[in-house]
């Protein structure tokens, strides 16, 4: 008897960040690891396939959400995206920013038969430059987000 599909999770997480020349870009992230790493054992418990990866580049981002789409999924897909950012945008290490509607336009039904009628969920953590950052949620239907959750730092 075959087991059934497990829902996939993939959780990136930036913590050091490096301009294309090699100067340090941005403050480091510092506890951005551990919590992902919480995460992702929480995921894990509930029969999540979780793939934690750290400091990958607007195109290594880029990348893992195509190769998503060539991947076997269970009923849900949940996306966790931990990282600096700017309005609409994550920053990858090499501190070029990835525009969310880049990533939903891979995963839309369209373009990602894999994940074609299946929810997938996005949590954002982003910290902007100057102030403060927030938490970010989306459910995505189609290509576009159906609603979306901003919860603000105090």
């Amino acid at each position: 008897m075959s087991q059934p599909r497990q829902s996939r999770a993939l959780i990136i997480v930036n913590t050091d960040f490096c301009s294309s020349d090699g100067d340090v870009g941005l403050r480091p992230r510092r506890g951005a690891r551990r919590e992902a790493e919480k995460l992702s054992r929480v995921l894990a418990q509930l029969s999540y396939r979780v793939k934690l990866l750290h400091n990958r580049t607007a195109k290594e981002m880029e990348d893992l959400y195509q190769q998503e789409c060539s991947r076997e999924h269970g009923d849900y897909f949940v996306s966790v995206i931990s990282s600096h950012g700017e309005e609409g945008a994550v920053l990858g290490c090499d501190c070029r920013p990835l525009r969310l509607t880049r990533i939903f336009h891979i995963v839309s039904a369209q373009n990602c038969p894999a994940l074609a009628e299946r929810p997938k969920v996005f949590f954002i953590q982003e910290r902007r430059g100057g102030g403060g950052g927030g938490l970010f949620g989306n459910t995505l239907a189609g290509s576009e987000p159906r609603s979306t959750l901003q919860i603000r730092e105090d």
